[in-house]
């Protein structure tokens, strides 16, 4: 028999890249359809204001291999550019290099993953990390639009993009429900005294900065703790001998087999 999955929020980074190329729909309907609680997404915005979901400052990586390749920055690419080109699935997939895969994908608005999240029968987890300054008008406006915002995570990894979005929601509260994240690596005495003076309900840390007490630490101020990329079984075991509330995979299918061998 199949065991109910209770282990931490598996999050998706940038979908299921075993299936399709990082932050496209089809990988995050990959992610969907194997039961994975949340998908981290990253957002950028083009020229005209558009918030898109994409990673790199260009489309460089995204673009080698396909007819017409763009090295551009996105925040100097139009929506109408951007819609324009294909990401290859040929050498884009994780863990695998088919170089005649002709299957292509497209870049995607954010607004657009919200609209097929709306229509979804079960809860999705969406963190959503912020990228590039100057964003957060318009996508507080896309979030007001959301119905299921209150299972959105706002969060940033650069420090410039921490205090930008902290800084923002000082004198701009939050639409209702939606949630700030930041992702330190390690809890620092610095963090420490910054800590306190934020915004937060989640706290990232590296796989190999899971020390007790700085967990402690932060839920005993009302923070739930996240991991990076622990994707190894021996990080995998302190996700969940330390109760983190979740933490971000590449392998979502291989960390699924490890805990159902692990609960056995």
């Amino acid at each position: 028999m199949k065991k109910q999955y209770t282990g931490p929020w598996r999050m998706a980074h940038r979908g299921v890249c075993q299936i399709a190329p990082e932050n496209t729909f089809e990988a995050f309907r990959a992610a969907y359809h194997a039961g994975i609680e949340g998908l981290e997404i990253d957002i950028r915005m083009t020229q005209d204001g558009v918030i898109v979901i994409h990673h790199d400052e260009t489309l460089e990586r995204m673009t080698s291999g396909a007819d017409t390749p763009c090295g551009k920055p996105v925040k100097d690419c139009t929506w109408e550019e951007l819609a324009q080109l294909q990401i290859p699935y040929a050498n884009h997939l994780l863990g695998q290099d088919n170089p005649n895969d002709t299957r292509t994908a497209k870049l995607m608005q954010l607004s657009e993953l919200f609209e097929w999240v709306n229509g979804l029968t079960y809860r999705v987890i969406l963190e959503i990390e912020y990228k590039a300054s100057g964003m957060m008008p318009e996508l507080y406006r896309l979030l007001e639009a959301f119905d299921k915002r209150s299972d959105c995570v706002i969060f940033a990894s650069e420090l410039e993009m921490i205090a930008e979005v902290q800084q923002y929601v000082r004198s701009h509260p939050l639409p209702e429900g939606v949630k700030l994240g930041a992702n330190i690596g390690r809890l620092t005495p610095e963090w420490k005294e910054q800590i306190p003076l934020m915004k937060l309900f989640e706290v990232g840390l590296d796989i190999d900065a899971l020390e007790r007490e700085d967990i402690a630490w932060l839920r005993a101020r009302g923070m739930m703790v996240f991991a990076n990329l622990g994707d190894t079984p021996q990080g995998w075991n302190m996700i969940c001998t330390r109760g983190l509330t979740g933490f971000k995979t590449d392998d979502t299918a291989a960390f699924t087999a490890w805990w159902n061998n692990w609960k056995s």
